[in-house]
Order: structure tokens, then C-alpha cells, then sequence
């Protein structure tokens, strides 16, 4: 595990302020995944099928015309992705000192 060390003369306030900043991404990361996760679900229930098949199997001509539906859904699974991995790495940050 890499260890990330920082400098400063105020080693308590700066503590403070860096771990509101964490908890405060984590929260701000875990409601945008809370919104993408609601459109992926709107997007399963319209077609009938999960997000991961949909993405492995379907093509924009399988939304019937709905180019755009195709990509918004595509884009949104990997926005959930992106997120998930942020989330993932935030949560595992710890502090030793």
C-alpha cells in the first residue's frame, strides 16, 4: 500500500479540513452514483434487461430508432463505473498517523 505524506505547521487543523473534504467527496460521489444507478434502472425496466447485457449485447438499433436512448444509457453505466471505481478508492483511503 502507497502512503501519501503531507507537510504543514498546522498538522490538527489541516487533518480537519482534509478529512471533511474526503467525507464530504464521499457523500458528494455516493448521491451521484444514487442518480445514475435510478437511470440505469429506468432504462432496464422500459427494455427489460440489466444494464451489463444491455452493454455487452445490444446495439443502438436494438432501442428501435432511440439512437439517442442508446447512448445516453451507455453513458450513464459508464458514468456508474467511473463512480463506483471513485467511491471504491476514497473509501480505501485510511489514516495512520
Amino acid at each position: 500500500m502507497a502512503e501519501i505524506i503531507l507537510k504543514t505547521k498546522e498538522p490538527d487543523k489541516a487533518a480537519g479540513i482534509l478529512f471533511e473534504a474526503l467525507d464530504l467527496e464521499a457523500k458528494r460521489l455516493q448521491y451521484s452514483l444514487s442518480l445514475a444507478k435510478n437511470r440505469l434502472t429506468n432504462f432496464e425496466r422500459k427494455y427489460n434487461i440489466s444494464s451489463d447485457k444491455f452493454i455487452a449485447e445490444w446495439s443502438a438499433e436494438d432501442l428501435k430508432g432511440q439512437d439517442m436512448e442508446y447512448i445516453e444509457w451507455a453513458g450513464e453505466y459508464q458514468l456508474a463505473l467511473r463512480l463506483s471505481e471513485r467511491l471504491l478508492a476514497l473509501k480505501g483511503i485510511e489514516n495512520v498517523t
